[in-house]
């Protein structure tokens, strides 16, 4: 088998955005893959039959938005099918999956429109808008900042927001249906809106100079044409549906103290008031799917995933899906189709009907049969009385006796938390005769409030855990050289990199991505300043010791460790001068260090050629000092 390397980038596909046709007999999906000789992400639309198990594929030439059923047969997509589109229109299509071309269908008079049909040729849409004054908008040699963010991952926001409109087909008319100044919110991983009879719900909050977190549900009347308050959270919310009269929400909480980016799910009516939190689990809610009173959700308990069945009368059922991570789940009338992960590959789409279980999807057979990959070994250290959860994967071609260098891993957060589904730079260093270690220190979501609750201890608690899953690791494994180890991590994995470094020098290398290291000048520069500050508590006017003792700089006259800095230009959430500041202060006293700059993207977001050159530089960096 070939060894999976940069060169494999464009070999796997990803799936998502599973969707059932109205009479439940297809599902339509996206299949989205790198190519990396045109440096572009692909986006085309598969459907699979359920009755007879084939695959179609809808659209080519990888430049399709997310699609939507019009009827049992027709999918209705947006497309960049001309070569010079125009300015501030989106053109939409439509495709019948029983044959023929894809035909032009409407034209949305506004650039980057997400649309929803209501029926009758009535579209809610989604698009951005500019509420600046005459004169102050974003321009080519200035810009006015007068409100908070200012930036975001995208680039220049002031004034810019997400608003909502109403699009009748036959007369080209488009309505904007929110306040000018209300931004509206578009969940991770769901449907922003929840459809009604007589409206829609959806969520958002005013502001016109400061964003602090906070999430309103709100309910647009058509009738009246009035948007009522339904209420007020501080919180992000990920998934919403409709049930039993009420509009039910996962609730991911921007609050101060231990509760912080911990997940309730709550309710709230659909006539507004009566705010309840109906479930405070020590699991993570994933994504919430309803059809008539039967309610779908997945979901995650210690970096695993399952599926459950809410049925009307409040009974919560576990749906069995041996060795399979369920991400995601629809109805297809009484079956259910949903997209899962298991141990070192990617989500397939499966069948659930009756209690069995039945694999559609084939679209990475090739590539498991083409690549040699690592499959995650699950361990468990422990730390201060807690166990550590993570898995260690084994250089490819492992041999007993041998020694091997390995790298840590850190993942993104601290709220957040991985698992041994496959991860494309974790099997390139495996491939490359690593061993690679992965696991969820406290900090991580998914194991409960106590345990994810580091908030003014960054650097601490965690680091602990971190170093103890390590010496775990190099006890459980022999083949692992403990005096050939690398750190990296993205976001507060790069965070936790530049700390690690300043704390031991048991590691020959590191390289920190999207990093942070002074936490007095980010909460003045990063976007994220209220959830900073609540991660920290400590802001550098009110408790500037807590702030400092959690800051990477602190520690940097200790650092000993060949560090490569990788940082993006148009970062919002971990800015430049983050990396700036590590690098000078490495420069200056003599360290090995050289600092990467990914131009153009931000928070994420990276082009192909950067992802694939990111794991190129990073592995050449560890072959350097560690191999």
């Amino acid at each position: 088998m070939k060894k999976f390397d940069n060169a494999a980038y464009g070999a796997f596909r990803n799936l998502s955005g599973l969707k059932a046709s109205p009479d439940g007999r297809h599902v339509l999906y996206t299949v989205q893959r790198m190519d990396p000789d045109k440096n572009r992400y692909e986006r085309d639309l598969w459907v699979i039959c359920l009755e007879t198990g084939s695959e179609l594929r809808l659209t080519a030439g990888g430049r399709t938005g997310s699609g939507e059923w019009l009827d049992e047969n027709r999918v209705l997509f947006p497309g960049m099918r001309e070569d010079s589109p125009p300015e501030n229109q989106t053109i939409y299509y439509v495709i019948d999956i029983r044959g023929g071309e894809a035909q032009e269908y409407m034209r949305v008079p506004i650039a980057g429109a997400q649309a929803t049909s209501l029926g009758n040729g009535r579209f809610l849409v989604r698009a951005e808008t500019d509420v600046n004054p005459a004169g102050e908008g974003q321009a080519k040699e200035w810009l006015f900042y007068d409100e908070y963010p200012y930036l975001d991952n995208g680039g220049y926001v002031n004034k810019k927001r997400r608003s909502l409109f109403l699009f009748e087909q036959a007369t080209g008319e488009l309505k904007q249906l929110t306040a000018p100044l209300m931004q509206t919110y578009m969940p991770y991983f769901s449907d922003d809106v929840v459809l009604l009879d007589d409206g829609f719900c959806f969520t958002g909050y005013p502001y016109d100079r400061d964003a602090g977190g906070y999430s309103n549900l709100y309910k647009y009347i058509w009738e009246t044409g009035e948007t009522v308050l339904l209420c007020e959270d501080r919180c992000v919310v990920f998934s919403m549906t409709g049930h039993a009269s009420r509009i039910w929400y996962g609730a991911w909480a921007i609050e101060d103290g231990p509760g912080l980016a911990y997940v309730r799910v709550k309710s709230v009516s659909e006539s507004g008031g009566d705010l309840r939190v109906e479930l405070e689990p020590d699991w993570e809610p994933i994504t919430v799917r309803r059809s008539a009173d039967r309610v779908l959700i997945t979901y995650v308990q210690k970096a695993y995933a399952h599926l459950a069945l809410w049925d009307r009368d409040g009974s919560f059922t576990l749906i069995e899906t041996p060795g399979l991570n369920p991400t995601n789940a629809v109805f297809a009338g009484e079956k259910i189709v949903f997209t899962a992960w298991t141990e070192g590959r990617l989500p397939g789409i499966y069948l659930w009907e009756d209690g069995a279980i039945r694999q559609l999807s084939h679209q990475n057979d090739a590539f498991y049969e083409t690549y040699s990959l690592s499959v995650p070994e699950a361990l468990t250290a422990v730390s201060d009385c807690w166990e550590i959860c993570g898995w260690v994967m084994k250089p490819v071609g492992w041999e007993p006796g041998k020694k091997y260098p390995a790298i840590l891993n850190i993942h993104g957060g601290p709220h957040g938390n991985v698992n041994p589904s496959f991860h494309s730079e974790n099997q390139c260093w495996a491939n490359a005769g690593y061993y690679v270690m992965i696991c969820n220190p406290r900090g991580s979501t998914s194991y409960g409030k106590a345990f994810q609750d580091i908030g003014g201890d960054m650097g601490g608690k965690d680091f602990d855990d971190l170093m103890a899953f390590v010496d775990a690791a190099l006890a459980a494994h022999p083949g692992m050289d403990a005096d050939r180890l690398a750190v990296t991590g993205q976001s507060y994995g790069g965070i936790m990199s530049n700390v690690v470094i300043g704390k031991t020098d048991r590691f020959k290398a590191a390289v920190p991505r999207m990093s942070v290291s002074n936490w007095f000048s980010m909460h003045g520069t990063a976007v994220e300043r209220w959830y900073g500050d609540f991660v920290v508590r400590g802001t550098p006017w009110k408790d500037p010791e807590t702030a400092w003792k959690q800051s990477a700089l602190r520690y940097v006259d200790q650092v000993k460790t060949p560090t490569l800095l990788i940082q993006h230009e148009k970062d919002a959430s971990c800015p430049m001068e983050q990396a700036q500041q590590m690098y000078v202060a490495l420069l200056e006293r003599g360290v090995t260090v050289k600092l990467m700059v990914n131009l153009g993207c931000g928070h994420g977001g990276k082009s192909v050629a950067q992802t694939v050159h990111d794991v190129e530089v990073i592995t050449a960096w560890f072959d350097k000092y560690v191999k």
